[in-house]
């Protein structure tokens, strides 16, 4: 259904805002490029030069087969009313055309035409909770922020995606183009190093990282955490490129052909993206300390980007884990200091952001480290255990991965000198057992758990 919402502010000019239902689940998750199509598109378009708005709620088959009638190249204005009121007969789609140079909204649904002063189409429900946000005065600003409520309230189930905003100025309309990012809980990519790390929202809310741009040349979304981009033409309800796996800037590459541009940066979110990529690649590079000094800064304020807060603390506790183990062999008491301030950090991640399976995993291989070189028993034996959890904790978000079945095993292995008697022993054995299979039924190759499965083997005959 949507909600399309549509108001003078108090200059006169049309403000616009649309959502996009650009999610396909209950859970509102990011989109893929292969279903996220299901419920939702684009719903506001501009034409004629930017000089008039057309919206739409209700069946975009339906619409997209009217929008197909209008002629783009000799655009008239009566026409193309004319021909969404002979559309909107049907009762399945409404739609909001405006018109920049006379500031002028038309509601068109049921066969009928009006000219008021606000007008809405789609979900009532979604309707009244705006308005219940927005006053008589409300400019583009109060709108975006009440749509943004309606979105996120997942009892107005019709609505959702994102909201797209337009407004009337000096006789045309311009979208409001945007980056946008999440402000809630974080997701990152399975990975042997660091990786982008992107976003994933509260179910319970539809706002993600993303950018978007328009114009009279079309449209386009950026998705940073899906890595996924669309293009859609003009009056195309269905994009005419979906463009999974790539970059931003491979991303306003693709807009150029359509002659559309990617929206500015802020500066102060370019600016701190940009040192995070440039520690990143002193990460992969193996320059721990270097990187350290540079996303250090950032990890000390939650009110920077949640975004780059995230990153920036997820780096740095990767950088002190690495450091740990290579310094094992020269210093243990620097290689403990090292990793106990990883553990501390991804620790820290867990607590202001959902339980994320690479978070865990790092954790977890942390504490076999910390395991390993420590020497009081006890200590050694509560890091085996915690790392032990961790492992089955990243296991229940993700378990078609190998390493922590590995990582566990080796972990309940140092575990089996705990045991108080034979019959904790033997099953332990074959938790440790089967761990290994689960990693090799996923990757064959993995040298340590084949050789930690055959020796418990051994030990138990």
């Amino acid at each position: 259904m949507s909600l399309i919402f549509a108001k003078k502010d108090d200059t006169g000019n049309v403000c616009i805002v649309s959502d996009t239902r650009l999610n396909y689940q209950e859970s509102r998750e990011l989109p893929t490029h292969s279903d996220y199509q299901k419920n939702g598109g684009l719903k506001l378009f501009l034409v004629d030069s930017r000089r008039v708005a057309i919206a739409f709620a209700g069946c975009s088959a339906e619409a997209q087969d009217a929008f197909d009638k209008i002629d783009l190249q000799t655009f008239e204005l009566d026409k193309a009313v004319h021909t969404l009121t002979q559309s909107s007969l049907s009762r399945n789609t409404d739609y909001i055309v405006c018109h920049a140079g006379d500031n002028l909204i038309y509601r068109i649904s049921c066969g009928q035409v009006s000219q008021p002063d606000f007008a809405y189409i789609g979900d009532f429900d979604g309707y009244l909770l705006l308005t219940r946000n927005i006053q008589h005065t409300s400019g583009l600003g109060d709108l975006e922020r009440a749509m943004d409520v309606v979105i996120s309230d997942a009892n107005v189930e019709s609505v959702g995606g994102f909201c797209i905003s337009a407004i009337s100025d000096i006789g045309k309309f311009r979208y409001v183009k945007r980056h946008y990012f999440s402000q809630f809980k974080g997701r990152i990519q399975l990975s042997t190093t660091p990786v982008q790390i992107p976003f994933v929202s509260n179910a319970a809310n539809d706002t993600y990282s993303y950018a978007w741009t328009g114009d009279e040349n079309g449209f386009g979304f950026f998705f940073y955490e899906a890595k996924l981009g669309l293009i859609y033409s003009p009056l195309t309800i269905r994009p005419v490129e979906v463009l999974p796996g790539i970059d931003l800037q491979q991303f306003g590459i693709a807009l150029s052909k359509y002659s559309l541009t990617l929206p500015l940066k802020m500066d102060a979110t370019n600016e701190e993206e940009s040192l995070i990529d440039f520690a990143y690649e002193l990460y992969k590079s193996s320059q721990y300390v270097r990187c350290i000094d540079k996303v250090e800064s950032l990890t000390y304020n939650v009110k920077v980007n949640p975004k780059v807060y995230f990153q920036a603390n997820y780096l740095l506790s990767c950088c002190y884990k690495e450091l740990g183990i290579a310094t094992e062999a020269k210093c243990q008491i620097s290689a403990v200091e090292y990793l106990e301030r990883a553990v501390q950090g991804f620790e820290q991640l867990t607590v202001n952001y959902e339980p994320e399976f690479n978070v865990l995993a790092n954790k977890g291989i942390a504490l076999n480290y910390l395991g390993y070189i420590q020497d009081d028993i006890l200590v050694k034996k509560a890091r085996f255990d915690n790392a032990v959890h961790d492992f089955t904790l990243a296991l229940e978000l993700d378990s078609k991965q190998a390493l922590p079945y590995q990582n566990r095993a080796a972990a309940n292995y140092e575990l089996l000198r705990f045991c108080q008697n034979q019959y904790e022993f033997a099953q332990l054995i074959k938790k440790i057992v089967l761990d290994c299979d689960l990693a090799l039924t996923i990757e064959p190759n993995l040298q340590i758990a084949a050789s930690l499965k055959m020796h418990v083997l051994s030990i138990r005959a």
